[in-house]
């Protein structure tokens, strides 16, 4: 071997050791702040809670939710409340003893590592806060979510209609365009909102190979089935089957982050699948999964979403802060409660990669072959994109008839 050749491979080497050192210590500084665990088991645990709520009552074939925009909104929103309401906040999350200090600076973390963008990924939080300029709000309030948060705050007239256009083009802007409006008008009672725009853009470590791709069968259910145009792979996946379902994890450039296929067994519906999903069975599951060689089909799939969480937050604990017993006296003196929580969602998947985006708003107003598996993905399955050193749950949804 020559001195060039060995310089060139010193020099891998050394990169390729560096970058599992800078994984393990990103990992390791995460895992030292107190109570981050206990915490993103938590925000996984809600994540689960609300998704059950959404699809409890869900009639449309596709559905997506971000959990982790929703949990940065609120988590901004509950920064302001108080005695009841702050308990009802704790109980929604699950966040136990945990202090609001302690939950800050776990969530702030998180938008830190979910946010540590590697070549050909891309991951981007913005949080602001749109205040109406005839509403006092305290300094400690905008302090605090300027600080955890990185909260862009910002006086309005919310009587002038062109409040509504600052606000949805900041959306727009923070979701390249993909979530082009949040809000329709102001209610007369609204005096501020707080909102979280998160956008995603990874390629896959494994890019699917569009001359493989053939037109299928996918089975929305026993009686109805469309063409659908199916990505075909055949690579070595961490690979999982259960009683529940079969499952692969299907890993974006330089294994970041995952998206979770699972595909429900023959004898087994979506609903059922749901049903069992919680924090502690995910964490089992996720030490299962082994190493195999897989052959995947799954559908390009690309579609919007909306829906008000107002519901799904009451059934899991957070009623008051919708009433006008809410206590929000850490915003402000003036009485205040959650009009609503509202959060839009975007989705493609291709051969090259994932392309998502959310944006939740919560509204605060005034009280008034020879291959050992094969995975195909031609019937209604779950998605969930994941973040490696958090394990947090970016997004998770159900796929019933591609789009």
């Amino acid at each position: 071997m020559n001195k060039k050749s060995l310089f060139i491979l010193l020099f891998l080497i050394t990169v390729f050791m560096s970058c599992n050192t800078d994984s393990d210590e990103t990992e390791q500084s995460f895992k030292s702040i107190p109570k981050s665990t206990k915490i993103v088991e938590a925000n996984n645990e809600f994540a689960f809670s609300i998704f059950k709520e959404i699809a409890k009552e869900e009639t449309k074939a596709n559905y997506m939710i971000s959990p982790v925009s929703a949990s940065l909104a609120l988590g901004m929103v509950c920064n302001g409340a108080k005695n009841e309401t702050l308990n009802a906040f704790n109980q929604a999350f699950n966040y136990g003893d945990a202090s609001l200090n302690e939950i800050n600076t776990v969530n702030q973390s998180i938008i830190n590592h979910l946010t540590e963008n590697t070549f050909g990924s891309t991951f981007s939080i913005a949080n602001s806060l749109w205040i109406d300029n005839r509403f006092p709000v305290k300094e400690e309030f905008i302090k605090l979510n300027k600080r955890f948060y990185n909260a862009e705050v910002q006086n309005l007239d919310f009587k002038n209609s062109n409040s509504v256009n600052i606000i949805n083009n900041w959306v727009s802007d923070k979701t390249q365009e993909k979530i082009p409006t949040i809000i329709e008008d102001i209610p007369s009672n609204m005096v501020m909102y707080a909102i979280n725009a998160l956008y995603f853009k990874s390629d896959w470590k494994y890019t699917f190979d569009k001359k493989n791709n053939t037109l299928e069968p996918f089975y929305i259910d026993l009686q109805s089935l469309k063409e659908t145009e199916m990505m075909n792979m055949s690579e070595d996946l961490l690979y999982l089957e259960n009683n529940f379902f079969s499952s692969v994890l299907l890993p974006y450039k330089n294994d970041k982050y995952n998206m979770v296929l699972l595909l429900p067994n023959i004898n087994k519906s979506i609903k059922e699948v749901i049903s069992v999903l919680d924090e502690k069975q995910w964490k089992q599951w996720l030490n299962q999964y082994t190493k195999e060689r897989v052959s995947l089909s799954l559908p390009k799939f690309s579609f919007s979403y909306e829906k008000m969480f107002n519901k799904a937050l009451k059934n899991m604990g957070l009623g008051i802060a919708f009433t006008d017993r809410a206590d929000f006296s850490g915003i402000s003196n003036t009485a205040t409660q959650i009009s609503f929580v509202l959060q839009k969602t975007y989705i493609e998947v291709n051969e090259q990669g994932t392309e998502a985006a959310a944006a939740t708003a919560v509204g605060i107003g005034t009280t008034s072959i020879g291959l050992d598996y094969k995975l195909v993905l031609n019937r209604p399955f779950l998605f969930l994109i994941t973040e490696k050193t958090t394990q947090a749950i970016s997004f998770i949804g159900k796929i019933g008839s591609p789009e």
